[in-house]
């Protein structure tokens, strides 16, 4: 069973979407998944970052500029949504 608990990163486009996975990806396990209804500012496409991997996705993050400025972190736990500043 999946835990409850993780964050998402959402993204101004696909293109950016397609691009933090491909980078991410690299390092991480990340997971493509549809973005949540409670969060409207996005293209549809969001990675999945478990907990446990959070901080080196901020570290990645901060380290593409480009990603950075059109990507957003959110922090999910069960029902509850809360952005996160980068």
């Amino acid at each position: 069973m999946r835990n409850n608990h993780y964050y998402t990163i959402v993204f101004n486009s696909t293109h950016y979407a397609i691009a933090a996975e491909k980078y991410l990806s690299e390092s991480l396990s990340v997971t493509v998944m549809p973005t949540l209804r409670k969060i409207s500012a996005s293209c549809g496409m969001s990675i999945r970052i478990e907990p446990e991997d959070i901080d080196k996705a901020i570290e990645l993050l901060n380290n593409n500029s480009r990603i950075k400025k059109n990507s957003f972190i959110y922090e999910v736990n069960d029902d509850e949504v809360r952005k996160i500043d980068l």
